[in-house]
């Protein structure tokens, strides 16, 4: 993964389960069960760090291709195939054995030629994958029970089309472990009590659809981000293939949660904000296409085209987390002509990323986006950098660097001759609402992408300063750092 400077906060999720039309093969065994620094950021409003960056580890399965549910037998169990395969190579790698988890169960199944797998069970019901092995390969191991990717058998629908990924033993060395996905993280509820955590006892469900047809979508992905104020952390990051699109995560804390679905095809689902307790919560999320972003990339000094330059999303959506899965985030890169095309982008995006290298990375405002369909076109112009120039980035805003706090952003710095500092602001300063909106109503995201906008433009902000509230204008400006 490239360093993203302009992401200062690490809190994208992202996950997948994922497909190709796979040839079947093999047969299933039963056996018993084995138990098993932040970076320097530019002075943007854009947040610094939440935590401490990490390496993504490889990814174990991918969305590419939505899955196939074909009809089988009414009475019989629903069966599971695909293909593992190099996650460098994309060739299928024969001998890779499966092992799936049901209950006090550990039930295994090996590949083929080219890879292929047929998981097919003795009854319906939930399985969960909780190891795949293969010689020459880094071992994918969840502990036994907390998998954070299942299968559900459905009697009469089979599936056919995942794709699990494994690397090469020499570039990662060490398996693969987790302490749960499809639970939250151990330390993320629970009062103490003589010394041991109170169990968490709330749970999330519900079925992930297609926004147009209201049909179920078989292969998906959920992250669960936890609130904090306005600061978000990812805690249960799950893939799921039920022919139903139902989903359930368990071992949730009290508290405030946004939940997200995506599967391939699709754009990520808006955020539902659920109120968890003791007791069940429900959401179900519908997907759509999206929208598609086209442009073109140009040189800002020569106005030639630019090709080679990378476009990516801003914000939880373009990043991903330090989970073993593949992102599902749109990415392109530009033609010899300059021009890119992002699919498939959700509607609350408000930036995009453009980067080259030799030139400052831009973030371009985009507007409104239409749920699915053609949004307006982008013209982006990348600024040479200049030999033995600091300068790395380059976009349109207040320039102040800025951390969710409570109901407020607080302002940790800002550029000198740049908008926030000929307004007056510093730190200390804390951002309470945006041309009278809440920030608490905008959530962060939202925030950022309301405080940014074109440039000579004015934005209103609410400060506390000293206990007192104030409105101050700021003038947007092209900020370089």
């Amino acid at each position: 993964m490239r360093l993203r400077w302009i992401a200062l906060v690490v809190l994208a999720l992202a996950i997948a389960v994922a497909c190709w039309l796979g040839r079947m093969g093999t047969s299933t065994s039963t056996r018993a069960p084995e138990q098993v620094p932040a970076i320097a950021q530019p002075p943007f409003a854009v947040p610094a760090p939440a935590g401490t960056r990490r390496s993504m580890l490889p990814p174990a399965i991918q969305l590419s291709r939505p899955v196939v549910v074909r009809p089988a037998q009414r009475a019989a169990p629903g069966v599971l195939a695909g293909t593992v395969v190099d996650a460098e190579t994309s060739s299928g790698i024969a001998g890779a054995e499966l092992t799936f988890s049901r209950d006090n169960g550990a039930y295994s199944t090996e590949t083929g030629v080219g890879g292929a797998f047929r998981f097919a069970p003795r009854a319906a019901g939930t399985y969960r994958l909780v190891s795949i092995e293969a010689k020459g390969y880094a071992s994918f191991v969840r502990e036994f029970g907390l998998s954070p990717v299942s299968f559900t058998s459905v009697a009469g629908k089979d599936v056919d089309g995942v794709v699990l990924r494994l690397v090469r033993e020499h570039e990662d060395r060490v398996r693969w472990y987790s302490g749960g996905a499809r639970r939250a993280e151990s330390n993320d509820g629970g009062e103490l009590d003589a010394g041991n955590p109170k169990p968490a006892t709330g749970s999330l469900s519900g079925r992930v659809l297609d926004a147009r047809t209201s049909a179920p979508i078989a292969a998906f992905a959920i992250a669960v981000f936890r609130r904090d104020g306005l600061a978000t952390r990812m805690i249960a990051p799950a893939s799921f293939v039920d022919p139903s699109g139902a989903y359930m995560i368990e071992g949730l804390a009290p508290g405030t949660y946004e939940a997200t679905a995506m599967a391939a095809g699709y754009a990520w689902s808006s955020y539902a904000v659920v109120q968890i307790g003791d007791s069940p919560a429900e959401a179900d999320l519908a997907l759509h296409a999206g929208a598609r972003i086209t442009g073109v990339v140009t040189d800002a000094a020569t106005k030639r085209p630019v090709g080679g330059a990378t476009l990516s999303l801003e914000g939880r959506r373009g990043y991903t987390p330090d989970v073993p899965v593949a992102l599902l985030s749109p990415e392109a890169e530009s033609g010899v002509d300059g021009r890119f095309a992002l699919e498939h982008v959700p509607l609350d995006v408000s930036s995009v990323h453009a980067e080259k290298q030799g030139y400052l990375v831009r973030v371009v405002s985009i507007g409104a986006l239409p749920e699915d369909g053609d949004a307006p076109p982008l013209a982006i112009a990348l600024t040479p950098r200049e030999r033995g120039s600091d300068a790395r980035f380059e976009l349109t805003g207040i320039g102040a660097v800025l951390r969710p706090h409570g109901d407020a952003l607080d302002i940790q710095q800002v550029v000198p001759n740049a908008g926030a500092a000929d307004a007056g602001l510093g730190p200390g300063d804390a951002i309470l609402a945006i041309d009278g909106a809440r920030v608490t109503d905008l959530g962060f995201e939202g925030a950022i992408g309301a405080i940014r906008g074109p440039e000579g433009t004015i934005v209103t902000l609410r400060i506390r300063r000293a206990g007192r509230e104030v409105d101050v204008a700021v003038t947007r400006k092209l900020v370089r750092s």
